[in-house]
C-alpha cells in the first residue's frame, strides 16, 4: 500500500469519529444531567414527604397513649365489654409497650426510607459523574481528531509540494 493510501485510511479513521462538532453529544449529555438532577430533587421531596407522614403518626401514637392515659385517669376509657378501664401501673406499663411497638415499627420504616434514599442518591451522583466523563472524553476526543486532521491537512499538503517541486 502506498504512503498516501495509508495517510487516507488513517485520516478516514481519524475523521469518522470526530466528522461533527461534540455540540450534539454535549448537549444531550447536559439534557441528562439535567434530568438526572430533577429526579435527584423528585426523589430527596419524596423522601422528607415520607419521612415526615412517618414522625407525624409518631407524634400522633404519642398524642393517643397520653389521651388513653387521661381517659383511664378519668375513669372514661371502656374496654371492650364497655366497662371503665381501671389506671394502674400495670394497664400504663401493657399500654405503653403497645404503643412502643407501633413506635419502634414506625421508627423502622424511616430507617430503610432513609437507607433506600441514600442509596438513589448515590446512584444519581454516579450517573452524573459517569456523565460529566463522558462529556469530557467527547470533547477530547473531538480535539484530538481535529489536530489528527490538521496534521493530516499538513503533511498531505507538504507531499504535494514535494511532488511538485
Amino acid at each position: 500500500m502506498h504512503a498516501y493510501r495509508k495517510h487516507l485510511v488513517l485520516f478516514l479513521a481519524m475523521l469518522l469519529p470526530g466528522c461533527a462538532s461534540p455540540t450534539a453529544t454535549v448537549d444531550l449529555i447536559g439534557v441528562a444531567k439535567k434530568s438526572l438532577a430533577a429526579t435527584a430533587t423528585t426523589q430527596q421531596q419524596s423522601h422528607e414527604r415520607l419521612v415526615g407522614q412517618y414522625q407525624a403518626q409518631q407524634a400522633a401514637l404519642d398524642a393517643a397513649f397520653d389521651a388513653d392515659v387521661r381517659l383511664a385517669a378519668a375513669g372514661q376509657l371502656k374496654n371492650a365489654r364497655g366497662e371503665p378501664v381501671e389506671l394502674s401501673a400495670d394497664w400504663i406499663v401493657s399500654a405503653r409497650k403497645g404503643y412502643a411497638v407501633a413506635r419502634d415499627l414506625l421508627a423502622e420504616q424511616i430507617r430503610k426510607e432513609t437507607e433506600t434514599h441514600a442509596v438513589e442518591q448515590d446512584n444519581i451522583a454516579a450517573a452524573v459523574e459517569a456523565l460529566q466523563m463522558a462529556e469530557e472524553l467527547t470533547v477530547l476526543q473531538w480535539n484530538v481528531s481535529e489536530r489528527f486532521k490538521q496534521q493530516f491537512l499538513k503533511l498531505t499538503q507538504q507531499k504535494e509540494a514535494d511532488n511538485g517541486k
